[in-house]
C-alpha cells in the first residue's frame, strides 16, 4: 500500500508544479497602452561600449539553420489563415495582426538606450524567428522577457505616475543595482542588466549562449581584433566565479542528477538486441502495467517456468506501454548478488521496444498548467497507465485559454507524438469524443480508446455481394449436398441476429446417429482479394457491447448469411457418425444447402431437456412440415450425447475457468439498465458448446494435414508455472490443495471447490480469478515454421485447434473456410504468401483482444450507471487478498474486482497481520470505534471473508467507490 500511496503523491505532485517551459500570465505586457508612445528622457548609458560581442554572436548565428523554423511557422500561419475564423475571435486577431515591432531605426529620444548590443541583437536576430505574419507567434512574442524590458521601460519613462505590473524578467533585478535611474512613485527600479546574475541570465537565451561567445572567443578576443575584448572577460570572470563556488557547484549536481532521472536510456541497436536475445543475455516478452500501481510493469518470458520480470518506474518501462513486445535487461541487485533464491523477485529495465502494439492514443481530459502557461496545457489520461501529455496550443480547442472551465467535463482523445522526459509526453489532440457521464459519449470513448473501427460501410463496396432478396441458382444447389429435407434447427441468445451455426441429428438404420454442424457459408459470398475482403480482414471481428454489435460484415451480409429458418441457406457441413454412447465412428466435410426449421433461444432448449410442462406452450413457430415433437427428439438426443462428450473431454485432461459475465436488461425506451444478472453456463450451452469444439477440432486437423504450411490455427500457451506454484503454496494451508502438474489436474482439484456441487459461489469466484491470473492469451497463428510444442491448446488439451464456426463474426473462420473448400476441392489451393498469413493472424489477435477489451469496458460502464441509478447499493462482497493497507474484494453479485482502502476516514483502527508463509494467509484486524447509538466491534477479516459492502458511482464516471459497511 505504501508503494501505491508514494506513487499517487508523487504524480499529484507533479501535476500541481508549475511549468517551466513558457512565462507566468502575471509578465503580459499591455500592448495598447504601450504602443506609439515616446520617451521623453534617455534612462542610462550602454553596459557594452562596443559591437564586438554582438558581431561575434550575430556572424555565429547566421551559421545556424533556422529556415525550417521559419517554414514551420509560414505553414502554421497559412493553416490559422485558412481555417475558418470566429467572430468571438475575429477583433482580437485583427488587431494582433497591426501590430508593428520596435525597429533599430528609433531615434535615441525616442527609444531608451538599455543594452542597445542585447536590444538590436535581439530585434535583428531574435524576432524574425517569431512569424510576425502570424498573429499567434505574434502575441506570444509579447511575453518575451526582453520585449517586454524594453517597452515597459518606455512605458515606465513616459508616465511615472502610474506603476506597471512588472514582468519577473531576468534583465529587472533590484539587487545588485548600478547606473540606475529612480523613478518616482514606482515600486522598482529599472537598472542596466550590468550585474553578473543579469548578465548569466542574459546569455541563457538560446542565441546568447555564453558556449556561443567562449567558442569564438577563446581567448577572450574578438575574432576580427586582435585585442583583447574586456568585456567578454568580465563576463567569463563572472560566471567562472559564479559556478566555481561550492554552494552552485552542490546545486549543479543536484540538478544534473535530477535531469537524468527525468531522461529515458536511448535503447540498444538491433544488432545489439539480436545478439543479446541469442545468448539469453537479454528477454524478450509482452509488457503488462499494473492497472492499479502504475509505476509497476512486468515481463514475462518464454520461459513459462520461470518469474516474471518486474520492471520498476517509468523511467525503466522506458516509453513502452501496456501489450507492446519488448526486450528487457536484467538489472543486478548489488545488495544480493550471493542471493541464488529463485523466488527472489527479478527487475530489469526496457531496453528495445520490439512491435509498438499499443495505440499511443488515450481518453482524457484537457486542462491549464497550474502557472496558467500560454504555449502547452496538461492532457491527464484516464487510464493511469499511460503517462500525462503536454499538449501545445496549436491543437487545443476553440477559446480553451480563455474557456478552460467549459472543458472541465469534455473528453478528449489524444495521441503521444514524441516521449522523452519521464513525466510528460508531446501529444496532439486528435478529436472531441463529447461530455463525460453521457452514455453515447463514453461508449464512443470505449471504441476510440480501444483503436476499433465501427465505420459503416460504404456504397463502394454494394455491388461486392447479393442484395436480399438473393436467390439460391439451381447450379449452386447441384454442385452441393441438398440438406433441406434434415431436422434441423439453431440455438441461440434471445433475439439474436448473428446465427452462425445449426445443428441436426438423424437416426441410422444401423441404430446410430448421424450428427450435423451446419455453418453459415459466408466465404462463398464474400469474394478473396476485394476492397470488401480487405475491410473485413482490417475489422477481424464483430464487436459487442451491452447495447450494441457492430457488425464486422455489412448488415445486410449478415442478414444474408444469417441461418434463419424457413429460408434456403448456403452452409459449410460437418458430419459424424456417432453411438449412443457418443463414440466416434467416422466424419466427413460437405457444402450444403440447408432449411431451418426453428430458430431455438437457449431457454427453450433447456426447458426441453428439463422436461418442463410448459416447453411445449412456450416453443416458437416451426417451419418446413417439422413438428415440436421431431425437434424434441433430435434435442433430447444432442443433449445426452454432449454430456458424454463433455465428460470425456475433462478425463482426457481439459481446463474450465468460468469468469463471471453480467448479462443487461435495458429499457427499452431509455436504454438504461433495469436490471442484470450473471451469465450462468446451463446444459442448453453445453450443447451447443460441445459440438462446436468437436466441430473445429476435426476441421483443424483436415486443413494442417491438406496445408502444412498455411493453415491457420489457434493455440493456448502453458501458464505461468511459477505463478502456478506461488499460488498453490498460499492456498495449501487454507485447505485447497491444486495440482498444477497439467491443465486436466489443475481441473480435478478445482472441481471440488468450484463444481456444481458448491454451493459457496463467493469462494468459487476468488479461486477461478484467483487460477485466471497466471494463464496465457489464446492466439491465432500460421502454421509455417512452428515447432509442435506451439501448436498446442492448453486449457482443451488437443494438440490441434482452431476456429471455423462463427464466419459472420471472425475473419479467421473465413480464413480457415477457404482452406477446407480447397482440400474439398471446392476451389483452387490458396497461394497465400506466409508473411501475408501471419500478418492476418496478428490482425485477428489484436481486434479479438480489442473487442473483448472494449465489451469488458461496456459491461464496467452500465455497471456503473445502474449503480449511480441505485446508490448507494449495498451487498455482498468476497475477499481475495489482503494488504498492509487495503483488501481487494469481488462484488459477488456482479463479479466486480475492487479495492476498498483503510485510511484516516475509516471509523476505527486497522492492523494487519502479516503471515510469512504467504501474504493469501495475512489476516486484517479491525476495531470499529463505539458511537452515540453503537458499541465498539471487532472485525477479522481473511481470504474468502463474506463482506457488506456500500457501491456507488464516483463524479468522474470512472469507477466504482466501494465503502465497507459497519457488522451489525
Amino acid at each position: 500500500m505504501s508503494h501505491i500511496q508514494d506513487s499517487l503523491v508523487e504524480r499529484n505532485s507533479e501535476l500541481n508544479r508549475p511549468s517551466t517551459s513558457a512565462l507566468s500570465t502575471s509578465q503580459s505586457l499591455n500592448l495598447k497602452n504601450t504602443e506609439n508612445k515616446k520617451i521623453n528622457e534617455p534612462v542610462s548609458t550602454q553596459i557594452f561600449s562596443n559591437m564586438d560581442i554582438v558581431s561575434a554572436v550575430s556572424s555565429r548565428c547566421q551559421n545556424l539553420n533556422i529556415s525550417d523554423i521559419h517554414e514551420v511557422n509560414r505553414k502554421e500561419h497559412n493553416a490559422l489563415v485558412t481555417a475558418p475564423s470566429k467572430k468571438k475571435n475575429a477583433q482580437k486577431k485583427e488587431k494582433l495582426k497591426q501590430l508593428q515591432m520596435p525597429t533599430s531605426n528609433t531615434s535615441e529620444v525616442d527609444r531608451p538606450v538599455l543594452s542597445s548590443s542585447v536590444q538590436e541583437f535581439f530585434m535583428s536576430h531574435v524576432t524574425p524567428m517569431y512569424a510576425t505574419k502570424s498573429t499567434r507567434y505574434l502575441e506570444n512574442l509579447s511575453y518575451h522577457p526582453q520585449y517586454q524590458y524594453m517597452n515597459n521601460t518606455r512605458d515606465i519613462s513616459q508616465n511615472p505616475h502610474h506603476p506597471r505590473s512588472v514582468p519577473s524578467s531576468p534583465l529587472l533585478q533590484n539587487g545588485h543595482i548600478q547606473n540606475s535611474v529612480s523613478i518616482s512613485n514606482t515600486p522598482f527600479v529599472v537598472s542596466q542588466p550590468t550585474t553578473p546574475t543579469s548578465i548569466q541570465n542574459v546569455l541563457q537565451h538560446p542565441l546568447l549562449n555564453y558556449s556561443i561567445l567562449v567558442h569564438q572567443n577563446k581567448y577572450g578576443q574578438n575574432p576580427s581584433s586582435s585585442q583583447p575584448n574586456p568585456n567578454v572577460s568580465v563576463i567569463k570572470n563572472s560566471l567562472k566565479n559564479i559556478k566555481s563556488s561550492p554552494k552552485c557547484m552542490q546545486n549543479n549536481k543536484i540538478k544534473q542528477k535530477n535531469n537524468d532521472e527525468k531522461k529515458f536510456d536511448p535503447y540498444l541497436s538491433i544488432e545489439e538486441v539480436e545478439l543479446g536475445l541469442k545468448n539469453n543475455s537479454l528477454i524478450e516478452g509482452v509488457l503488462r502495467i499494473n492497472p492499479k500501481q502504475f509505476q509497476h510493469a512486468y515481463v514475462s518470458s518464454t520461459d513459462r517456468s520461470g518469474q516474471d520480470v518486474l520492471i520498476d518506474g517509468i523511467k525503466n518501462r522506458n516509453r513502452a506501454l501496456e501489450g507492446d513486445i519488448v526486450v528487457v535487461q536484467i538489472i543486478p541487485d548489488s545488495d544480493n548478488e550471493d542471493n541464488t533464491d529463485d523466488s527472489k523477485q527479478k527487475k530489469g529495465k526496457v531496453v528495445y521496444i520490439k512491435e509498438k502494439v499499443h495505440t499511443r492514443t488515450c481518453i482524457g481530459i484537457l486542462k491549464l498548467m497550474p502557472d496558467k502557461n500560454r504555449q502547452r496545457a496538461l492532457f491527464v489520461p484516464r487510464d493511469h497507465r499511460l503517462p500525462r501529455l503536454n499538449i501545445p496550443f496549436t491543437c487545443w480547442p476553440d477559446n480553451f485559454y480563455q474557456d478552460a472551465k467549459s472543458y472541465e467535463n469534455t473528453l478528449f482523445l489524444a495521441k503521444i507524438i514524441d516521449w522523452f522526459d519521464t513525466r510528460f509526453a508531446l501529444g496532439k489532440i486528435e478529436c472531441n469524443i463529447g461530455q463525460s457521464g453521457n452514455m453515447k459519449t463514453e461508449t464512443q470513448a470505449i471504441l476510440a480508446q480501444t483503436d476499433l473501427d465501427i465505420t459503416p460501410f460504404g456504397p463502394e463496396v454494394r455491388d461486392l455481394f447479393p442484395r436480399l432478396d438473393f436467390v439460391i441458382p439451381e447450379e449452386e444447389i447441384k454442385l452441393r449436398e441438398d440438406c433441406r429435407a434434415l431436422c434441423l434447427f439453431s440455438i441461440d441468445p434471445f433475439n439474436c441476429r448473428d446465427i452462425d451455426d445449426a445443428v441436426s441429428c438423424k437416426e441410422l438404420d444401423n441404430g446410430n446417429y448421424e450428427i450435423g454442424v451446419h455453418i453459415s457459408d459466408v466465404a462463398h459470398f464474400l469474394t478473396e482479394d476485394t476492397i470488401l475482403d480487405e475491410m473485413v480482414a482490417d475489422k477481424a471481428t464483430t464487436i459487442y457491447l451491452v447495447e450494441k454489435a457492430y457488425h464486422m460484415l455489412p448488415d445486410e451480409l449478415c442478414m444474408l448469411c444469417s441461418l434463419f429458418p424457413g429460408v434456403d441457406k448456403l452452409a459449410f457441413s460437418v458430419f459424424w457418425e456417432v453411438t449412443k454412447d457418443a463414440k466416434i465412428l467416422s466424419h466427413r466435410f460437405s457444402k450444403t444447402v440447408i432449411h431451418s426449421c426453428c430458430q431455438l433461444a437457449y431457454d427453450h432448449a433447456q426447458a426441453i431437456l428439463e422436461d418442463k410442462v410448459d416447453a411445449k406452450d412456450i416453443f416458437p413457430e416451426t417451419y418446413n412440415g417439422f413438428k415440436y415433437s421431431d425437434i424434441y427428439k433430435s434435442i433430447q438426443m444432442l443433449g445426452k450425447i454432449s454430456s458424454i462428450l463433455r465428460k470425456n473431454r475433462y478425463e482426457n485432461g481439459a481446463l474450465r475457468i468460468d469468469q463471471p459475465k453480467v448479462v443487461f436488461q435495458l429499457n427499452s425506451l431509455s436504454g438504461l439498465p433495469d436490471s442484470f444478472c450473471i451469465y450462468e453456463s446451463k446444459e442448453s450451452h453445453q450443447l451447443i458448446e460441445e459440438f462446436m469444439l468437436l466441430t473445429n477440432m476435426t476441421v483443424a486437423k483436415r486443413i494442417y494435414e491438406d496445408h502444412p504450411n498455411l493453415a491457420f490455427l489457434r493455440s493456448h500457451p502453458p501458464p505461468s508455472t511459477y505463478m502456478l506454484k506461488e499460488l498453490a503454496k498460499s492456498l495449501q494451508p487454507l485447505g485447497i490443495d491444486l495440482e498444477i502438474s497439467s491443465a486436466g489436474d489443475l481441473h480435478r482439484s478445482l472441481l471440488p471447490h468450484v463444481g456444481p456441487e458448491c454451493t459457496d459461489k463467493g469462494k468459487a469466484m476468488v479461486l477461478n480469478m484467483l487460477c485466471a491470473k497466471p494463464m496465457t492469451r489464446a492466439k491465432y497463428f500460421c502454421a509455417h515454421g512452428c515447432d509442435d510444442d506451439d501448436f498446442h491448446h492448453y486449457a482443451l488439451n488437443v494438440p490441434l485447434y482452431t476456429h471455423f464456426t462463427s464466419p459472420i463474426r471472425r475473419y479467421a473462420d473465413i480464413m480457415v473456410h477457404r482452406l477446407l473448400a480447397a482440400s474439398l476441392r471446392y476451389r483452387d489451393v490458396p497461394t497465400w504468401e506466409i508473411d501475408k498469413v501471419r500478418k492476418i493472424a496478428a490482425q485477428c489477435n489484436k481486434q479479438k483482444y480489442n473487442a473483448k477489451k472494449a465489451g469488458e469496458m461496456s459491461t464496467e460502464l452500465y455497471t456503473l450507471k445502474y449503480i449511480e441509478m441505485n446508490s448507494p447499493l449495498f451487498t455482498q462482497a468476497v475477499v481475495v487478498d489482503i494488504r498492509e493497507k487495503y483488501i481487494d474484494v469481488i462484488i459477488v453479485i456482479m463479479g466486480l474486482n475492487r479495492r476498498i482502502f483503510f485510511n484516516n476516514d475509516f471509523p476505527g483502527q486497522y492492523k494487519c497481520i502479516k503471515n510469512e508463509a504467504g501474504m493469501k494467509l495475512s489476516k486484517m484486524e479491525l476495531t470499529w470505534q463505539a458511537t452515540d447509538d453503537l458499541p465498539q466491534i471487532n472485525q477479522l477479516i481473511e481470504v474468502f471473508s463474506i463482506l457488506q459492502v456500500e457501491l456507488n458511482r464516483d463524479d468522474d464516471m470512472v469507477k466504482v467507490e466501494t465503502k465497507l459497511v459497519r457488522p451489525k
